[in-house]
């Protein structure tokens, strides 16, 4: 038995954040019922790429779910949405919080008359504060967190990660709900949950910006060994166009790494002065572009060092030890990647067609 087996969400957000922490939610065993604009859907099923015609992130997200049709904006259609509320353990929802309260499923609104229920908002800036009601998306929310110039300081390169949106939107969400469901079997009590992405990204970016939680800021912390500022901790080129990653924190690894590639004359630079660090970077760079990516992994191989290469994701998809672990599976469109937190996932059914709410 799955271990949400028996629990029933409905699902009116729309979109990546919410759609993803209810497909964590269904692929743990949850009934999602999600509920769709008529006529069109959520906005994923005509986003591209396309499959057939069909968004492929509708095709992944919304797998094993059920769907029907609903204008929670219209007055009249109160009734249907208070039968499926009155059904539910669990609805999430992403509205800003005023748009929320027009449409009548904010928080207080849908657990007035329902104590047990766990209500879940997902929105940008969460319910309270200045920017509540700001509109925004995953740039903008690793952006005004830190983690955009934490993650890449001297490039324009954009974040493909979504790390506000599935990381600290979806996982956040996901977390909570379960806390909150766990609680409701000791208290009988559910539960209003306020899940912010800007929060949520804030929260990671706690160690990136470790040195800026300490009093008197980073001169007083010192520099720490990470996030680009030191070599034994960077993204190399090699001679042939790939890149590999170092992660030589630790001393023993940096002294086999220097070791393997017959320079251990750096051992003694692992953790220099930062002008020395960027010399250091530049002279490793060097080094590294000397041979091609299967070269240097080749050479690695029978060292005990960090060092992986930087995949695309075409590349990571077929890497030797996701199939060993059955971590790409079938799906009803083609592949998906398997859920970490379960340990023999559901064979998910596909994607559903806009249905029709007979409640």
């Amino acid at each position: 038995m799955r271990p949400l087996a028996g629990v029933r969400v409905l699902d009116l957000s729309r979109l990546l954040p919410g759609a993803f922490a209810t497909l964590m939610l269904a692929e743990m065993g949850a009934e999602v019922i999600k509920v769709e604009e008529p006529g069109r859907g959520d906005p994923t099923r005509g986003l591209p790429p396309a499959v057939g015609g069909r968004g492929l992130y509708d095709l992944l997200l919304n797998r094993g779910k059920k769907s029907v049709a609903l204008d929670v904006r219209r007055p009249e259609t109160a009734g249907v949405l208070a039968r499926l509320v009155d059904r539910a353990d669990v609805v999430v929802e992403s509205f800003r919080p005023q748009t929320a309260r027009r449409f009548g499923v904010s928080a207080e609104q849908l657990r007035a008359t329902r104590p047990g229920l766990i209500h879940c908002a997902i929105t940008g800036y969460g319910q309270t504060g200045p920017y509540a009601e700001r509109p925004g998306h995953d740039l903008n929310y690793v952006a005004i967190a830190g983690l955009l110039a934490a993650d890449r300081p001297h490039t324009e390169d954009l974040p493909k990660m979504f790390i506000g949106d599935v990381g600290s939107g979806a996982m956040s969400a996901v977390i909570a709900i379960l806390g909150a469901l766990y609680a409701r079997t000791q208290t009988g009590e559910g539960t209003a949950l306020d899940i912010s992405m800007h929060e949520g990204s804030l929260y990671w970016m706690m160690l990136p910006g470790a040195r800026d939680l300490v009093e008197g800021g980073a001169e007083a912390a010192g520099d720490l060994p990470t996030f680009g500022d030191h070599a034994c901790y960077q993204v190399y080129d090699t001679r042939d166009g790939h890149r590999l990653a170092l992660g030589a924190l630790e001393a023993k690894f940096w002294d086999t790494f220097t070791s393997a590639i017959g320079r251990p004359d750096l051992a003694a630079r692992h953790r220099s002065n930062p002008a020395d660090q960027r010399a250091l970077i530049d002279e490793v760079r060097g080094i590294f572009r000397q041979k091609t990516r299967a070269e240097w992994l080749a050479l690695f191989a029978a060292h005990d060092v960090c060092l992986s290469p930087v995949n695309t994701p075409a590349e990571a998809l077929a890497d030797p030890h996701v199939a060993a672990r059955g971590a790409v599976v079938g799906g009803p469109h083609g592949r998906a990647v398997k859920p970490p937190f379960v340990a023999a996932p559901p064979a998910l059914s596909p994607a559903p067609e806009i249905g029709r709410a007979h409640v």
